[in-house]
């Protein structure tokens, strides 16, 4: 086999590959005594069916399989052959197989870049420092009382005010026809400005209870239900009570409630406190990684692989699914536009692409290593994380090697951006 590589560009490559005659012949003989012993040709016995009978009725399919089965395994041999690390699966030119002949084709193919670091001691950014105020946990603690208020009847009067919920039956009409699924019994909606799509009816105020009232309600061009896109119904709204939302008092009550640790307010306040002061600690983190890994890609201009940058991209998009359908949405019924989200996302996911890359060369640069006290520190920290014994967590690493191998990346990406930080200049 004869192997020539052109470089592209810094990640593309070409490889033209030629296989020699000989060993074109020996995967058609293969082919063919493969296909003789699976079909039946009436006048011979399977596994005898002679060549030239299969030739005649089978060529192009064996010798498609045949050309398949060469470009498979003798592109994984260029590739061993020349240390080139594919991130993606080549596009392959293949010229007319013929017997008797070498076989030639053509792969195309995005690579892995040779990257080497420069410039990554003394980068400068702006550290982020995490901040809880008062009035962050005086909020959070509202957030908490907003979760355990409750609705209750308002008996002394029976007109609807602003900021009542009131309790409906309710009929859409469309096109003088009843709507499909616009019947509703005992149903809650806010007198509150906004759609009564969204569980807002501020055409209610004023009206009494027992009172029926005529609406129209007009549906968005990108209503998830296409029957009524764009279209104007008409509902009929019947007022049958009104309740307030009343909030838990602010007391001790209120953190013996929650069931938790705290039993006094001062106490869930410190909580609370303690949570926020976690919370803006990570997202502290993150600006600064991000700052810093930013002012590294500035300093490194490189160029990168789009199949890395696509799969960056399906990351943070089931990244995002994953934390929606954990709340019960599926982001797929939610009508959003994914070709905008998805080059929304291109330049983040270019520059994590890029610093992937640089860490990984700095590391290299630097002579960074995972250790045993390294594994055996995060073994540790995990099995504290997931409350499981330090041993299983370990023994689940030990059994699967491509989780060990992610587990050392990580662990080396995390030293090697402890040496950038140590290294950069800071401004608060």
């Amino acid at each position: 086999m004869k192997v020539n590589v052109e470089t592209v560009s810094p990640v593309e490559k070409k490889l033209r590959i030629e296989v020699d005659a000989d060993r074109v012949s020996k995967e058609l003989e293969r082919a063919y005594q493969g296909l003789s012993r699976s079909v039946r040709v009436p006048g011979f016995r399977q596994g005898k069916v002679p060549r030239r009978i299969l030739e005649a009725r089978y060529k192009d399919q064996v010798e498609q399989d045949v050309v398949q089965h060469l470009v498979e395994h003798t592109w994984r041999e260029a590739v061993d052959q020349h240390d080139l690390f594919p991130v993606a699966q080549p596009v392959v030119s293949p010229e007319r197989l013929e017997p008797g002949k070498s076989f030639k084709y053509e792969a195309r193919v995005e690579v892995k870049p040779e990257v080497t670091a420069k410039d990554y001691k003394g980068l400068e950014y702006k550290k982020t420092e995490p901040s809880v105020t008062e009035q962050m946990v005086d909020d959070e603690l509202n957030r908490i009382r907003e979760s355990l208020a409750q609705l209750a009847p308002i008996e002394d009067r029976q007109t609807a005010q602003k900021g009542d919920y009131a309790i409906i039956d309710h009929e859409g009409f469309l096109d003088g026809k009843p709507l499909e699924g616009g019947k509703g019994e005992d149903v809650t909606v806010k007198v509150d400005e906004g759609s009564l799509l969204e569980g807002s009816a501020p055409m209610l105020e004023g009206r009494s209870i027992g009172e029926t009232i005529e609406t129209t309600v007009e549906f968005p061009p990108d209503y998830q239900d296409e029957k009524v896109r764009g279209k104007t119904a008409t509902f009929q709204l019947t007022l049958k009570s009104l309740k307030r939302r009343d909030l838990p008092a602010l007391d001790d009550e209120l953190a013996k409630d929650l069931g938790g640790e705290a039993k006094t307010l001062e106490e869930l306040k410190a909580k609370i406190r303690e949570g926020l002061t976690a919370a803006e600690q990570q997202r502290a983190d993150r600006e600064n990684r991000d700052a810093l890994l930013k002012a590294l890609v500035e300093k490194n201009p490189i160029e990168v692989p789009r199949a890395l940058v696509e799969r960056g991209i399906d990351l943070m998009v089931s990244g995002a699914a994953e934390r929606f359908a954990r709340q019960g949405l599926d982001i797929r019924q939610m009508g959003l536009d994914f070709r905008k989200i998805r080059e929304d996302l291109r330049e983040k996911a270019t520059t994590e692409v890029k610093a992937a890359l640089l860490l990984e060369a700095i590391a290299k640069q630097e002579g960074i290593e995972v250790t045993d006290d390294d594994l055996a520190e995060h073994y540790a920290k995990l099995a504290r994380d997931v409350n499981m014994p330090e041993a299983k967590v370990r023994a689940h690493f030990e059994r699967d090697a491509d989780e060990l191998n992610a587990l050392k990346n990580r662990i080396r990406e995390e030293k090697t951006l402890a040496l950038l930080q140590r290294e950069a200049k800071v401004s608060g």
